[in-house]
């Protein structure tokens, strides 16, 4: 453990509370907090509980995004939080104790009236459970990035039977498919793009997984309003980005349409890059290599493999300043991607490892 993490984890247990803690290890009384949600619901990732033993870890634990004045949610509210409370005795009375009043819970996905949780002071009123002895609770960050609230799970005697530490997301991880890959459930093996997507999901990132089409030409469409939203809206100051085929193509194009439009949309860096065996997109047809390094980027990776009769001889090619230098990686060079074709190129477990390494160095969460 690093001094950085210890003292951070040092700062949770004194800002919470001074209280008992009584042990808990998964049983039947406690929180459980869940990964977050997009438009109408998890949908492109499963329903996925934060694990026990990483509910107060500052990188691993819960995300939560801030849910600005101005943010949009063109699908329906999805910045709230999943927080399920299990009851176990029948006769166990609870409350909810908050570690900043921006920190608000609720009983209704959508906020609607009259389902906010009170809280006087730093604590709520008790807690209604269904027969079943369960109570699933919506939470809402109305504060800044970064940021680590905490709500506890308090007993009459003021003992703290479990907490969730969460951490305000301050970046924004855009995966982006090759032509004709769309984000299913469950993932589809041969996408190894959305495939890494769900394990960034999983490890505590902000993911936003789509289809490269909705990514114009020009950097403009529903991704693009998205990242946008979430720099004016959500505090988010650190992107990354990267794509598979026509999906690099598109990451070039998003980029270089944030970079063009960046005063006014915020501050903002684009800490991280990567192609996968990238094509230009500038149609559903463009074979042409994409050889351009996305404007700005702190750091590129680039993958790719040189094409045969396999595939076409489909193929990225070598990116001046990207890693490892100087211009990516021919994964056929690798004992790994012996074989590699451009359908099969982004499949690879250990390519894929390459770039989550790289991403966790060089992004907060």
């Amino acid at each position: 453990m690093s001094w950085m993490r210890f003292s951070l984890l040092f700062v949770f247990a004194a800002m919470v509370t001074n209280l008992p803690i009584d042990a808990h290890a998964g049983g039947p009384q406690g929180l459980t907090a869940y990964r977050p949600q997009h438009g109408a619901g998890y949908f492109p990732f499963a329903r996925t509980g934060v694990p026990e033993d990483l509910e107060e870890d500052p990188d691993l634990g819960p995300g939560i995004r801030v849910n600005g004045a101005e943010e949009v949610d063109p699908e329906g509210e999805d910045d709230l939080i999943e927080l399920v409370v299990e009851r176990g005795s029948s006769e166990a009375v609870f409350a909810l104790e908050r570690s900043d009043p921006a920190l608000s819970v609720w009983t209704t996905r959508e906020k609607r009236p009259e389902t906010e949780l009170a809280f006087t002071g730093s604590r709520s009123e008790t807690l209604v459970f269904s027969e079943a002895g369960q109570l699933t609770l919506w939470v809402e960050w109305n504060g800044t990035a970064p940021a680590f609230p905490v709500l506890s799970l308090l007993t009459p005697a003021a003992v703290v039977v479990d907490r969730v530490v969460f951490h305000a997301f301050t970046s924004l991880v855009v995966a982006l498919g090759g032509e004709n890959q769309v984000p299913q459930l469950p993932v589809l093996p041969t996408t190894g793009t959305y495939r890494l997507a769900t394990d960034l999901y999983g490890l505590g990132w902000d993911v936003l997984a789509r289809d490269e089409d909705e990514v114009s030409r020009n950097g403009s469409g529903a991704v693009y309003d998205e990242i946008v939203n979430a720099i004016r809206n959500r505090s988010v100051g650190e992107l990354a980005i990267f794509g598979y085929s026509h999906g690099g193509g598109s990451t070039y194009d998003l980029c270089r349409r944030l970079v063009v439009n960046r005063l006014g949309i915020g501050t903002f860096s684009i800490n991280f890059t990567a192609y996968i065996d990238a094509i230009e997109n500038d149609s559903s047809i463009d074979i042409q290599m994409e050889l351009r390094r996305p404007p700005t980027t702190v750091f590129h990776g680039n993958y790719y493999q040189s094409g045969s009769f396999r595939d076409g001889f489909l193929d990225g090619g070598p990116v001046l300043g990207s890693d490892p230098p100087p211009s990516g990686l021919n994964v056929e060079d690798m004992a790994w991607g012996e074989g590699a074709t451009h359908w099969t190129i982004d499949d690879f477990d250990a390519m894929q490892g390459l770039i989550q390494a790289a991403l966790q160095d060089r992004t907060r969460r």
